[in-house]
């Protein structure tokens, strides 16, 4: 245990030394405002935009469809491919380490990075929100706020474990972060055209936070569309360690 805590302090130093991470912390905390100023002037022109209580959840979809899932690719690629391709990942074996552990270290500084995004977004939205002078947030809509961001978290942690096993394949950091990219344009577009197939693909439950929202759906579907999920994440982080286990440094 000591020794997975030990590689996930290193991950955790490494992840914030990459000026992109930094950047996209910063953005992250910059589009929230961004988008209330615009809200909040376009607002009375227009009528149906307004920076209101559920503001945090509005721009939920933004960083759950775009923004976390381009995260993810890049810090992948940092995380994975451009290791083996710049021979560092033997360092992290030499360490007295296995290579369970190593693999369970980068993924949870991942899941780390995730968390903290969606805790950015949600305290600075919640600021805007304040700021703009709408409708004071009461109990039940900081529950709503709650629940959406942890479906969220647990979509985007089941997204990237998909891709941390998708990484297992390239040596190349562009050619990963180029082919995550088509194939995930590809996946969202698919269902559009393919009847049934976003009932088992993984990226189409990027706004399954919605279902938590809304009063009509039933706790079953809710289960059920939870356990999916959670078994695709833990499937595909298994699929990922098989391949990593197997992979030379």
């Amino acid at each position: 245990m000591s020794s997975l805590l030990a590689g996930y302090r290193n991950e955790v130093r490494l992840m914030t030394y990459r000026r992109k991470t930094t950047y996209f912390l910063l953005f992250s905390a910059i589009l929230p405002i961004l988008l209330a100023l615009a809200f909040h002037a376009l607002g009375p022109r227009i009528g149906w935009i307004a920076v209101s209580a559920s503001f945090p959840i509005q721009i939920l979809s933004i960083y759950t469809a775009l923004w976390i899932p381009l995260f993810l690719f890049l810090s992948i690629a940092d995380i994975f491919p451009h290791e083996v391709a710049s021979k560092t990942l033997k360092l992290s074996l030499l360490r007295p380490i296995t290579r369970f552990r190593v693999y369970m270290a980068k993924t949870l500084v991942l899941f780390t990075a995730i968390a903290a995004i969606f805790l950015l977004l949600a305290s600075v939205s919640i600021v805007c929100n304040l700021a703009a002078g709408s409708s004071v947030m009461n109990g039940m809509d900081y529950f709503d706020v709650l629940k959406a961001y942890l479906a969220s978290f647990i979509s985007m942690c089941a997204l990237a474990a998909l891709f941390v096993f998708v990484a297992q394949l390239f040596q190349s950091v562009s050619g990963f972060v180029v082919f995550a990219i088509v194939l995930y344009a590809v996946v969202k577009v698919l269902p559009y055209f393919v009847k049934g197939f976003s009932a088992f693909s993984i990226a189409s439950y990027t706004d399954w936070y919605v279902l938590w929202l809304a009063g009509a759906v039933s706790v079953g579907k809710i289960v059920i569309t939870a356990l999916f999920i959670l078994s695709a994440l833990v499937l595909f982080l298994s699929l990922g360690f098989l391949r990593f286990d197997r992979k030379e440094a």
